[in-house]
């Protein structure tokens, strides 16, 4: 099979009485083009060697993470008015805009005085939030649209879990290429990584070209022209979906705590298997053979959400991460690797497709973006926090001991969502 065929959808054929803004019933072309878009955006020929690049221009350690820092702050700030502007405006405005963004970023680095950098960063982290609430979306309308109307939410959930375990394959696959070859591109020259990522992702914007506007129907035809005219209403609109769901609140706090946990811990990992003893060879192995079990994992994951209950599989799956840290947490290095490869990445790895199911499946389609940009945002705002901590504590603690405390952390903190459900189930119950 193709990769592009990975994201090619049945075709159906659209009732004439629904009242639905006109758009093109070609799903399967629509299916294709965004399996291009996910190839091309996803082709971060930056992404392995930024630092070592920023290393070399004499900036110190300190000075990335603050950099890194920058990236996380923007992102933030950004969330809430770019998922409104993905609900408002479009998810296909929405992705281009990040592309642009994205585009911008990566030629920044052309020029790396530190002004640019910052204003790179800043542009990055811009570019992933015009991309994170709407990419989701755009999946969700594919699977919705590749049933027909009137399938039952339960029917786009299944196909929208087999969509999205697809799209991350294909993203998987073009981030392992583009960091396999980023190496020998620095090395011939090191402007080469920055003008292909500008490239490979300027281009992206081609297919998206290809998809209708993508906006919510509420949004695109709806008689309330407040709420169109007032981003701050659908914000607070937002905003109330959740809060009137406690288990969709639950859910958008649970993938942000698990996201943040498992990127701050995989950051530190190379050096943590230095600390153990892996050669640097050995460890570009580890990397290797874990980017194949990716695959794997994320290949599988619509068939166990298909036969699990999500009721069990989500905390299942944050327990199976909390428990690779623990593994790694220990003094024996090929324990380590095993929770590493075996446990904590195939952890995560079904847990991303399965919370976005969970979370797409109760989110308002006419506010979808808007909320599902609440958890990145929680996602940034933990990173900023986090991440200097963790680096600060691996100057007091080893990594052992620091992995230990991150997965105590990760499973103090479900549990604390998971009694904020249940307070909230309760009390709206007593009402």
């Amino acid at each position: 099979m193709s990769l592009l065929n990975l994201l090619n959808l049945p075709a159906t054929r659209r009732a004439a009485a629904t009242p639905r803004a006109p758009q093109s019933p070609a799903t399967p072309r629509w299916g294709r083009a965004f399996g291009v878009f996910a190839v091309l955006a996803n082709l971060d020929t930056e992404n392995a060697i930024w630092l070592i690049y920023l290393a070399a221009k004499g900036y110190s350690p300190l000075a990335i993470g603050l950099f890194e820092m920058l990236f996380h702050i923007a992102k933030l700030v950004a969330e809430i008015p770019t998922g409104v502007f993905a609900d408002l405006v479009g998810r296909r405005a929405s992705l281009v805009a990040a592309c642009v963004c994205g585009a911008f970023s990566a030629a920044l680095f052309l020029a790396p005085t530190p002004t640019t950098i910052a204003v790179a960063f800043a542009f990055s982290g811009l570019s992933w939030a015009f991309k994170g609430g709407a990419q989701e979306a755009v999946v969700w309308t594919l699977a919705s649209e590749s049933l027909g109307p009137g399938a039952e939410t339960s029917a786009v959930a299944s196909r929208y879990s087999r969509l999205y375990s697809r799209f991350l394959v294909l993203t998987l696959i073009a981030s392992a290429a583009s960091a396999g070859v980023s190496g020998f591109l620095l090395r011939w020259n090191p402007a080469a990584p920055f003008i292909a990522r500008a490239v490979s992702v300027a281009l992206a914007i081609g297919p998206l070209l290809l998809l209708p506007a993508l906006r919510p129907e509420r949004a695109a035809a709806s008689a309330d022209v407040r709420e169109r005219l007032h981003p701050l209403a659908h914000v607070r609109a937002g905003l109330a979906a959740a809060w009137r769901s406690p288990l969709l609140l639950g859910l958008l706090l649970l993938s942000a705590l698990e996201g943040t946990v498992f990127t701050t811990s995989n950051y530190y990992t190379q050096l943590y298997f230095q600390g153990v003893g892996y050669t640097a060879a050995a460890i570009g192995v580890i990397f290797g053979v874990g980017a194949v079990l990716d695959f794997l994992y994320t290949g599988a994951a619509p068939r166990i959400i298909a036969h699990v209950s999500r009721r069990w599989l989500i905390p299942a799956l944050v327990a199976g991460v909390a428990l690779g840290l623990l593994l790694m947490s220990g003094a024996q290095p090929v324990v380590g690797l095993v929770g590493f490869l075996l446990i904590f990445r195939a952890g995560d790895a079904l847990f991303v497709p399965a919370i976005s199911t969970a979370i797409n499946t109760r989110a308002p389609e006419a506010q979808r973006a808007t909320v599902l940009s609440l958890e990145t945002g929680l996602f940034s705002a933990e990173m900023i926090a986090l991440f200097p901590l963790f680096g600060l504590g691996l100057s007091h603690f080893s990594y052992q001991q620091a992995y230990l405390g991150v997965a105590v952390g990760l499973l103090v903190g479900a549990a604390g969502i998971g009694a904020l459900v249940w307070a909230l189930r309760r009390w709206r119950h007593a009402r």
